[in-house]
């Protein structure tokens, strides 16, 4: 929790940005952040968990980097020097409208295609910016065989299933050789995609990080197969598979690039095996979880 003159120096500090007697609503959202709302134009974000620091800063960088992009809202100013406040914090624009979730399965097909177009517009814009290349395919099979030790300890697999995920897993350097490494937003679902009367924006870049360009569909193609583990306990009840069965057709028409990559939907798997193991062994009593890793390695 922070005290009150916390945000009574930020708003202090940045006088000519907000004006005389500006006033401010503290929202309650997040946990990791204590969040304003000043003049109801602007966001003042405050990093309240040393442990985010790292986050907070690449969501600064991030921004800095889409400086020109329409789609995000707009950073009007950052701090990570502690020098006003104790905190990391960042102005960014108030941006109108609900969660992408809230209003999916009341638009047409028409509707729903154009908002893919622009999602692809957005994600082109993140990936222009280009960074150093590293060794994918290792990152990615240490992720994995971190949590594959892990399972093997708790006999979480019998050795048929072993069998199985030892084949999958020997074909990951294979399959997951990259050489182009963008800038991806890394928590791409609907609940990060905010609608306002046809247009989007999205939100919440504290995950974005320089990985191969397919690496943006990990999360959004997850999503697209299952959209109520994404969802709200709100809007749970309004995702129907079909309604989201279209997506990767108008991904591919709108951004062929991101989908005419070697391999791609073995890749996407490798995803999944490393996303599904990680949560199976924090819930081993959730067999679909078990189901998911093994469709994920008959499909590599």
């Amino acid at each position: 929790m922070i005290n009150i003159e916390v945000i009574n120096n930020i708003i202090e500090q940045n006088k000519k940005l907000f004006g005389e007697n500006a006033k401010y609503e503290k929202i309650n959202v997040g946990f990791t952040n204590t969040i304003y709302v000043v003049n109801d134009i602007y966001v003042v974000k405050i990093c309240t968990n040393p442990n985010n620091e790292k986050n907070f800063e690449k969501e600064i960088k991030f921004y800095n980097a889409n400086v020109d992009n329409s789609l995000i809202p707009k950073l009007y100013y950052s701090n990570i020097e502690k020098n006003v406040v104790p905190y990391y914090y960042e102005i960014i624009e108030k941006i109108k409208g609900v969660s992408l979730y809230n209003v999916w399965y009341t638009l047409d097909e028409n509707q729903r295609e154009d908002i893919i177009k622009q999602l692809c517009d957005a994600m082109k814009k993140f990936h222009s910016n280009i960074g150093e290349s590293y060794d994918w395919g290792k990152k990615t099979s240490e992720l994995f065989s971190c949590q594959y030790e892990k399972a093997k300890k708790l006999n979480l697999f019998d050795n048929e299933e072993q069998i199985l995920l030892n084949n999958a897993y020997s074909k990951f350097d294979k399959y997951l050789k990259s050489k182009e490494f963008v800038l991806i937003h890394n928590d791409l679902h609907f609940d990060n995609i905010f609608y306002n009367e046809g247009r989007i924006k999205l939100i919440d870049f504290e995950r974005s990080i320089y990985a191969p360009r397919d690496f943006e569909l990990d999360i959004l193609y997850r999503m697209i197969r299952k959209p109520w583990k994404f969802a709200s306990e709100e809007t749970e009840k309004y995702t129907k598979l079909e309604d989201y069965e279209n997506i990767m057709m108008y991904v591919e028409k709108y951004y062929p690039a991101i989908i005419h990559i070697d391999n791609l939907y073995k890749r996407l798997a490798i995803y999944d095996m490393v996303y599904y193991l990680k949560h199976y062994i924090n819930n081993p009593s959730i067999s679909e979880l078990k189901e998911d890793i093994l469709n994920a390695a008959k499909t590599i």
